[in-house]
């Protein structure tokens, strides 16, 4: 899995390659909670190209989109692969990420 990062204006943009599961869980979380962490701004993720992810990766997700609330920020999840959005409305979070 790898993780390409964009600064724009208003947020920071990333487009996540490949799978997202137990094996590459650690490297999403840490590239992830980085960006959150250090950033005042929107983020954006791209998962167009994912074409599985576990539940450990939803958790990561949902943990970023709290953090984001915190501090009053957006996280946006665009471009979904058929079968991530699957995963995520038979989890019944198609709602909460706006998808």
């Amino acid at each position: 899995m790898e993780i390409d990062v964009q600064e724009r204006d208003n947020s920071v943009f990333l487009k996540v390659h490949g799978d997202i599961e137990m094996m590459s869980i650690k490297t999403f979380k840490q590239k992830l909670f980085e960006i959150g962490q250090n950033t005042d701004k929107d983020i954006e993720i791209d998962l167009s190209e994912v074409d599985y992810i576990d539940s450990s990766g939803v958790g990561v997700l949902i943990s970023l989109l709290k953090l984001q609330k915190k501090k009053e920020k957006e996280l946006i999840i665009e471009k979904v692969s058929s079968k991530v959005l699957n995963v995520l409305k038979l989890s019944s979070l198609s709602d909460v990420f706006n998808l």
